[in-house]
């Protein structure tokens, strides 16, 4: 031990058995106290060892105070690591000017000191449940809300959020009991404010709505603006990242009922999905029956016009001849008329231009003798020939059938 050294500041005896603590110094080695002041007249020679000659006891007091001073001021160093925003404190007043990662000097205490928050870190906070290890604990003061239509949900929720202004994170909010840390403040702060905003949105809400899939994820989306929203009034410095319904589900008091319900839903959907199904069949079908009776009388309407302009055009192309020779067009029409009438017909045709009486012949009964002959395919055709002497005569020719 210090007090065996030989020629320590306590001692200066030069025996090899000088084991003596400094209390048991004397002639003796009894228990004699200490001499204080011989103590002290040894600590200032030695100091004078120390320093350089020729100063008083004035001038190593000042040197002690000026050592004093810079190992003080040494300590108003300080890190800021990645992560972390320094935050300055004069008098426990923010200075204005945030310092980046690094090191930094600020007034040591007791006149300064530094915050260093963390600016990158996500933090999380559970509504409706607890996450303890591979389980949940439900808290039912939390997760039961009363929809839109009157019905009780049990919603859970999570909410990840980090500070967007450090200043206003720090020194906007404060706890009116100081019952709470400032980072229990903060998370207490985010929990109420998403709390309420989820108990608004729900409340406006129906059931259906809120148990689906993408209804859950629709009023969540409107949560969390609303939640930002108040935080943004108490100029929290919060910002929400993501406000998530993770599960919303009937109590177990009234998961009965709620099945009932949800089959009379969706047998009641069945039922609508059925009859738009034969809506939409029916319609298909009288759609394609008006389509193909529009064709047909599209058809038709073309079919008669087009045979209504072609007798209109063959009718302007007679009437065109007609007009460049009337008497031999009419002969024209008359025997093509005659034509068409007697071509089928038994004919028996007599020649009077010899004149005198015309003779009585059973052209009848001759007729019902002679067996039948096909008709010609097409029926010869007369044609007027003028007379020779008085020019009014006519000389039929033709063959009888």
């Amino acid at each position: 031990m210090a007090w065996n050294n030989q020629g320590g500041p306590w001692g200066g005896g030069g025996g090899q058995g000088g084991g003596q603590s400094p209390w048991s110094r004397g002639p003796g080695g009894g228990g004699q106290p200490p001499d204080f002041e011989e103590m002290l007249r040894r600590g200032q020679d030695r100091m004078k060892n120390l320093v350089p000659g020729g100063m008083g006891p004035g001038k190593v007091g000042a040197l002690i105070a000026i050592v004093a001073v810079l190992l003080w001021a040494a300590s108003g160093l300080y890190q800021v690591q990645p992560a972390e925003r320094g935050v300055p404190l004069i008098f426990g007043k923010f200075t204005g000017v945030l310092t980046e990662p690094g090191l930094h000097w600020n007034w040591p205490g007791p006149i300064g000191s530094v915050l260093t928050p963390n600016v990158d870190a996500q933090n999380t906070v559970e509504i409706g449940f607890r996450s303890t290890g591979t389980s949940n604990t439900s808290f039912d003061d939390e997760s039961l809300i009363l929809t839109g239509d009157e019905n009780i949900i049990q919603v859970e929720a999570v909410v990840q959020w980090y500070i967007d202004d450090v200043e206003k994170y720090l020194f906007a909010i404060r706890d009116p009991n100081e019952s709470l840390s400032p980072d229990a403040l903060k998370q207490d702060t985010v929990k109420n404010a998403a709390e309420a905003a989820i108990r608004e949105t729900i409340g406006q809400s129906p059931f259906e709505v809120v148990i689906t899939g993408e209804g859950r994820e629709e009023v969540g989306k409107k949560a969390q603006a609303l939640a930002q929203h108040i935080l943004d009034t108490y100029n929290s410095g919060i910002k929400i990242e993501r406000l998530s319904l993770q599960r919303s589900y009937a109590p177990q008091e009234v998961a009965d009922a709620f099945r009932d319900v949800v089959r009379a839903g969706a047998d009641a959907q069945s039922t609508v999905n059925d009859a738009t199904a034969y809506k939409n069949q029916v319609t298909q079908q009288a759609l394609g029956q008006a389509s193909q009776i529009k064709n047909q009388a599209e058809g038709y309407r073309a079919e008669k016009i087009a045979v209504a302009t072609g007798d209109a055009q063959r009718f302007v192309a007679v009437y065109d001849q007609y007009k460049q020779n009337p008497a031999i067009t009419s002969r024209r029409l008359y025997l093509e008329t005659l034509e068409q009438i007697m071509g089928n017909m038994n004919k028996v045709l007599i020649d009077t231009g010899q004149g005198g009486a015309v003779p009585y012949l059973p052209l009848d009964q001759l007729l019902r003798q002679q067996p039948p002959q096909p008709a010609p395919a097409q029926p010869p055709v007369t044609t007027p020939v003028p007379s020779a002497s008085s020019g009014t005569g006519t000389t039929t020719s033709g063959s009888t059938n």
